[in-house]
């Protein structure tokens, strides 16, 4: 077992994570001095999304043409933001900082539930110094607010007490929240816990134990999530729970000529309301990969690599801000470091994962909601569109993982070899 010293459990502690908030903070303060707000792509869609909800009480692209395409959950936060401090960025790069201290600190309880308090430090320190996360500061976007939702979520779903009915609730309330942000969400109430029951062992306890989780979770979940699926059926007269691009994202991903990237629609399916665009073009989808399964398998496996090849969004939806800043001869350097850095923690990652199955057993590494949740989200982007983004989904499980071999290493470089090749029995060598 890890041990369960809280990331706040001594003076020294408290230091060093007070010094790595700060240093965070810093950094993201002086990105957001430097590097103007000035949204782009899904960034100008979420932002007139808010602007459009302040001003009209509708969601959509205008007042006059009200749609599901997109999630409502991060344009409803900043609509929110703007009708308390008026239409303008500082308040988003304001919350976008309280978002990533919150998950700093969310994400160092967590390893130090999972693989111990010495783990927790280096995790917490992986997402102070990501660049890419940095960089979100001055982007409007969903990756912050949904990593806080899930990450919290998880957070209070293993807690190790025994108010599970409690539990469950506020666990599946922040996992609905999470849902409006990114609709993925819906599934991880089963996910959660059939990775837990799989850690802990197939006992009948364990399983009741979950159940007394999932039930509770997924009826709050459908609690936050009803009065915008009851909107959506005033709007289209049939139930669309979130959002209608989930047919239109498998499209996207398996369609002639798709790179496994967004796609534009069809000119005929642009005609259509979304959510006879929805329908449509999932049907289409469908008859593709079911015409075609060995190139269903082809296309999946390449946007799985497609996903964790490479990392440049962060500068990408902060190209407009950093050209007029810098000019244009910025980006790539920056793009080149944003790509050189992902490799660092996606190896550091992995090697966590190593150190891990040497430490638990392959069953015990492999199963639980850290390493199974990464799997959930890569199938489901490997099965519809893939691009960098997507694998900040579980940049939290991958910061987790990252901490294992960090605090591994500097075990191994402290009390030498042999400490690794013979660790105690109940691992705490390594903090797990």
């Amino acid at each position: 077992m890890a041990d369960q010293q809280g990331v706040l459990g001594s003076g020294a502690s408290l230091r060093r994570l007070l010094t790595l908030l700060a240093v965070a903070m810093l950094l993201r303060l002086v990105w957001a001095v430097v590097i103007p707000v000035m949204p782009v792509s899904d960034s100008h869609a979420y932002d007139t999304f808010a602007r459009t909800l302040v001003s009209s009480g509708v969601f959509g692209w205008n007042a006059n043409e009200p749609f599901s395409f997109w999630p409502p959950g991060t344009s409803l936060i900043y609509a929110a933001l703007f009708r308390v401090f008026g239409a303008e960025y500082n308040a988003i790069v304001g919350l976008n900082l309280v978002l990533s201290a919150g998950l700093i600190v969310l994400t160092m309880r967590l390893a130090t539930r999972f693989y111990g308090a010495r783990c927790a430090l280096y995790s917490g320190w992986v997402l102070a110094l990501w660049p890419t996360l940095v960089m979100f500061t001055t982007v409007l976007a969903s990756e912050l607010p949904f990593l806080v939702f899930v990450t919290a979520a998880l957070d209070v779903w293993t807690l190790p007490n025994r108010q599970a009915l409690l539990r469950g609730v506020v666990a599946g309330a922040l996992l609905g929240c999470a849902a409006l942000v990114r609709p993925v969400a819906m599934a991880l109430p089963a996910v959660i816990g059939v990775a837990v029951l799989l850690e802990r062992g197939l006992s009948k306890a364990a399983v009741f134990e979950q159940l007394r989780l999932v039930i509770p979770a997924l009826i709050s979940m459908a609690c936050i999530i009803a009065p915008w699926t009851l909107r959506n059926y005033e709007l289209y007269h049939e139930v669309v729970l979130i959002s209608t691009n989930g047919g239109v994202t498998l499209w996207m991903g398996n369609a002639p000529g798709t790179t496994g990237e967004h796609m534009d629609m069809p000119a005929w399916a642009e005609k259509l309301r979304d959510d006879k665009q929805d329908k449509a073009l999932g049907e289409l989808a469908k008859g593709y990969i079911v015409a075609d399964p060995a190139g269903f398998v082809w296309r999946s496996l390449r946007k799985f690599i497609w996903l964790y090849s490479h990392e440049s969004i962060g500068v990408a939806w902060n190209e407009a801000g950093l050209s007029a800043r810098f000019g244009e001869s910025a980006l790539k350097p920056l793009k080149l470091f944003a790509h050189a850095t992902w490799a660092l923690i996606l190896v550091a990652s992995i090697a966590g994962l190593w150190v891990l199955v040497k430490m638990r057993g392959l069953w015990r590494a492999m199963c639980g909601p850290v390493v199974i949740t990464i799997a959930f989200y890569s199938a489901i982007h490997s099965a519809v569109v893939s691009q960098d983004r997507y694998h900040l989904e579980f940049a939290v499980q991958l910061a987790l993982l990252a901490g294992v071999a960090l605090n591994a290493l500097a075990v191994r470089r402290r009390f030498g070899k042999a400490s690794q090749q013979s660790p105690p029995a109940t691992g705490q060598a390594l903090g797990l």
